[in-house]
């Protein structure tokens, strides 16, 4: 059963079998390769749902079929989302191009994912080509090659034969698999296979659920020079329990796209423009990009009172573009809010914009006076964690929050942390990414604005056992590795030092 309700794949591979024939000697194409670590970085990533898993189809039959056949006609159309190996061979394929015009005709455009193996020349003769490629121009896309700025030429990542291409691919794949699973998710709450897709004109108003416990931020969509600064300002926002939108790709049609973007903004508390040296798409029947539009949208809005808007560009960026030079002028004379630093610091803007009246986060955990200990870990880990929680709370007697879990706004989070006389982190079976971005939020913001200092800070490393965690070195903070059952000992250097710089009290 696949995940997204309605299909019966979630994932269909297309790829030309150019693109997968084994190379000096070895076993696999690069098309397996491909294949086998997306499944595995789906697999290390997706949390099974009633049974459900995400399904993959890729024909391996390709070299035998003499024409396009109505089966793989009916396995396109159930695919929830398609990606494309681009390359070439793929340009000049027609077997290829009949299943991307295929899905791109079923409506399929906006569920799409590029994956270019090699660098290539779109074509520039066939019409029907040039239209078919113009199409998914502005797809996301993933580039399994890089560039040599001495020579100019490009340089193929090819793990099947050069182990030393094999980090680059991981990093591509598992952020490729990052993006998916996003737009899975997204997918899965459209009613059944048929539904308007999330960027499809619908008729009527659109309701969209809403968690009033949640505060929404309106992240706008940028060019691609700043795609991953956005997309770890999208993270670090989502650990923070903050709804980001736009939650799905929007249109270029220019008056959906306008709607829809007005809609995201009046439900939003704060809007968030990054700006890099491109202009960005415009959309046809436009004559500003997209970036622009949503700047424009976000400022009446915030002319009005009804928003905040903060616009960011990396300090020291230029740009060559008359366009986008305009629009950073602009932008300098219109918008107060305007930022041209490093990313830190707009996380920190960010933080300080959403942060709402104080609240005593602590009221209701206990006596006056104990010790407070901030215990972070990832939902997955939350019965291996049980044991360390009531151990700290029951035995110990300290006040103990779950600030990833317990606290329903940026404020809160950052009030715990900075209220806390302690610090745990237990990596256990999260990602070494995860466990990263916690420990940089948790320095971050640990220290600031306090009045008193921290007693003591600790990495738990509980099961599984890995690599990463046994080279964890360090005495402050502390480093726990225990990756048997728990036991109170394994938490009693933690528990020595809070008491020491405490001086013996609690």
């Amino acid at each position: 059963m696949a995940f997204v309700p309605g299909y019966e794949d979630d994932i269909f591979i297309s790829y030309s079998h150019t693109d997968n024939q084994p190379i000096m000697g070895s076993k696999l194409g690069w098309v397996d390769v491909f294949e086998d670590l997306l499944r595995q970085r789906l697999r290390a990533r997706f949390r099974e749902i009633s049974g459900t898993e995400i399904e993959i189809f890729r024909d391996r039959q390709l070299q035998r079929f003499g024409k396009f056949s109505d089966q793989l006609a009916d396995k396109i159309s159930s695919s929830a989302t398609f990606i494309c190996i681009l390359s070439p061979g793929y340009a000049g394929s027609t077997w290829c191009l009949r299943e991307l015009s295929e899905f791109c005709g079923r409506g399929g455009r906006n569920r799409i994912i590029k994956v270019v193996k090699t660098a290539f020349d779109e074509p520039s003769s066939n019409p029907d080509l040039q239209a078919l490629f113009a199409e998914i121009k502005e797809i996301l896309d993933f580039r399994f090659y890089r560039k040599d700025e001495a020579t100019g030429f490009f340089r193929d990542l090819q793990p099947e034969i050069n182990p030393a291409h094999v980090p680059d691919f991981i990093d591509l794949v598992d952020e490729l698999v990052q993006n998916l699973l996003i737009l899975l998710k997204q997918l899965r709450i459209t009613p059944s296979r048929g539904a308007p897709l999330p960027t499809e004109k619908r008729d009527g108003p659109v309701s969209e659920p809403v968690n009033e416990n949640q505060i929404t931020v309106y992240l706008a969509e940028t060019t691609r020079d700043l795609a991953d600064k956005r997309d770890e300002i999208r993270t670090e926002l989502s650990q923070f329990n903050c709804n980001v939108l736009p939650d799905k790709p929007i249109s270029q049609d220019p008056d959906e796209l306008v709607d829809r973007v007005r809609r995201y903004l009046e439900r939003s508390k704060l809007s968030v423009h990054m700006l890099g040296a491109n202009y960005g798409v415009v959309p046809e029947l436009e004559d500003r990009s997209i970036p622009r539009i949503q700047y424009d949208l976000a400022n009446e809005l915030s002319r009005e009172g009804k928003l905040i808007q903060l616009v960011w560009m990396p300090e020291g960026l230029t740009t060559n573009d008359e366009r986008q030079q305009r629009f950073i002028d602009d932008v300098k004379n219109d918008s107060p809010e305007y930022l041209r630093t490093k990313l830190e610091d707009l996380k920190t803007e960010i933080l300080k914009k959403l942060a709402p009246s104080p609240t005593d986060v602590w009221r209701n955990e206990g006596t006056e006076g104990s010790i407070n200990i901030s215990l972070f870990c990832h939902q997955q880990d939350m019965e291996s964690v049980a044991p360390l929680y009531s151990y700290l709370k029951l035995q110990e007697l300290f006040r103990v929050k779950l600030p990833l879990k317990d606290t329903e706004s940026l404020q809160d989070h950052k009030q715990v942390l900075q209220t806390s006389d302690a610090v745990l982190l237990y990596y256990g079976t999260a990602d070494e990414d995860w466990f990263g971005n916690i420990w940089r939020l948790i320095q971050r913001q640990v220290s600031a604005g306090r009045s008193k200092p921290v007693l003591a800070k600790a990495i738990y490393a509980g099961q599984p056992s890995t690599m990463e965690k046994d080279m964890l070195i360090a005495d402050d903070p502390l480093i726990i590795k225990n990756y048997g059952s728990f036991t109170p000992n394994s938490l009693t250097p933690f528990i020595e030092k809070i008491k020491a710089a405490k001086g013996g009290a609690r």
